[in-house]
């Protein structure tokens, strides 16, 4: 390992160790991201430019600016409508309730959204629900989070039709093409064990959340309300209908990005914030109070030392360490195994993409020269990516659940073992069965 990579195995080691225990010293998870970033500039592993656009990502815009929508249809009344309806629907019973929001989350995150945009919408939502139910948002959110994260892209609509497409690429660009993938391979392999962890999250998961928030809870300007014990004024009409329709539009526009040309996803939300704003829905005051920091530098942290361990080559390590544990071995489960563990790993730390753009290669290569099958290992790197909700660091889900729960790390830590061995045993036993390394 070079000096770059020890520094960067430094970082992270800092960084998580600072979630778990900076709370006992009064230090908060912002400052330690902070941190991070800086010692990571001051490392030279990576530029200042690279960094700063690291710190702000388009994906970074639109957490903000959805948490700015989603603060602007809270101030309405539709969310006392909803709450009162679901509250009717379900009897008062909250497994119902948090079944029906799961329901909804898993359709959202299927029909085109990506996970944090989909969480972004409904977390609020049911967050305001909460208060009807007598049931604190730490046994609801985190819940709907595993569904959000496990249950992404299963059903071939809108972008993940393209998965088995783009993972044949990746096979025929390396030369091996007497395997491929099917459209229906990648939903075959991933929705059992999503819809198992939809039942672990509706009638189990809740059972580990913390009874009451460990950190402040953060859901934008209908907070406000909670926390002074009064409701805010009514909005007058014009600026009440204009909050339902920019949610609306907003959310529809983002289930139809691909339809819409070249427009972002990062675009269409600072539109939908920026009229929120204009139009007076939600006034100066509130809409920064809707921007929840904590969760952003978070998220800029995970990006800037995921980043560098990219570029120090870090990760591309951790890979090859993995290549040769699985050695010359011929059980099918001890390479699916491994191809979902140290992934799993990883993408707790790194973000998903880059550890697919890492780990890709590696399993089509390993299983080249072990002349089996890849669709089974590929799937599971699909599943360990699909696994990230160990620390704030991992997925921008997460980041937003821990501001609309009130986690803190050893929340995280406790809510997430079993969901993870539920994907990982179940997944490496039911993918390469059917998806058999080597034929008998």
């Amino acid at each position: 390992m070079t000096i770059q990579m020890i520094l960067c195995l430094a970082v992270l080691i800092f960084m998580m160790s600072g979630y778990v225990f900076g709370k006992k010293f009064k230090i908060s998870n912002g400052a330690v991201a902070m941190m991070a970033i800086l010692m990571i500039d001051i490392t030279g592993i990576l530029p200042a430019k690279t960094i700063v656009s690291d710190i702000l990502t388009s994906n970074s815009i639109q957490i903000i600016c959805m948490f700015i929508i989603a603060a602007g249809f809270s101030r309405t009344q539709a969310v006392k409508k909803v709450t009162q309806l679901v509250y009717k629907v379900s009897g008062g019973r909250f497994t119902v309730m948090l079944a029906g929001y799961s329901i909804l989350t898993f359709a959202l995150v299927n029909l085109g959204l990506l996970p944090t945009t989909a969480f972004a919408i409904v977390g609020p939502l049911a967050v305001c629900c909460c208060d009807d139910f007598n049931v604190s948002p730490s046994k609801m959110i985190f819940p709907l989070a595993l569904v959000d994260i496990a249950g992404c892209g299963v059903v071939p609509l809108s972008v993940a039709a393209t998965t088995y497409a783009s993972q044949n690429a990746y096979l025929e660009s390396y030369g091996y093409t007497d395997y491929a993938m099917t459209l229906l391979d990648p939903m075959k392999g991933r929705l059992p064990i999503a819809l198992m962890i939809m039942i672990y999250a509706i009638f189990f998961a809740p059972k580990l959340c913390p009874d009451q928030p460990s950190a402040e809870i953060n859901i934008g300007a209908a907070d406000a309300k909670k926390k002074n014990k009064e409701e805010l004024p009514p909005l007058n009409p014009v600026r009440e209908a204009l909050g339902y329709i920019i949610f609306a539009v907003v959310t529809l526009c983002l289930i139809f990005q691909s339809q819409l040309g070249d427009i972002k996803a990062w675009e269409i939300a600072f539109a939908g914030a920026s009229i929120v704003m204009f139009t007076g829905v939600l006034t100066p005051k509130e809409g920064i109070k809707a921007i929840p920091m904590r969760i952003i530098l978070m998220l800029a942290a995970a990006g800037v030392v995921g980043g560098a361990m990219v570029e120090c080559g870090l990760g591309e390590v951790i890979g090859d360490v993995l290549a040769a544990l699985v050695g010359n071995t011929r059980n099918g489960y001890i390479i699916g195994g491994m191809f979902f563990f140290i992934p799993f790993i990883m993408t707790q730390f790194m973000n998903n993409t880059s550890v697919g753009q890492i780990f890709t290669p590696i399993v089509i290569l390993t299983c080249q020269s072990l002349n089996c099958n890849p669709v089974g290992p590929l799937l599971l790197l699909f599943c360990a990516r699909q696994s990230a909700f160990w620390t704030p660091a991992s997925t921008g889900t997460i980041a937003l659940a821990v501001g609309l729960g009130g986690y803190d790390q050893k929340d995280l830590i406790k809510m997430s073992w079993i969901p993870s061995l539920i994907i990982g045993i179940i997944g490496v036993l039911w993918i390469m069965t059917i998806f058999p390394a080597y034929t008998a």
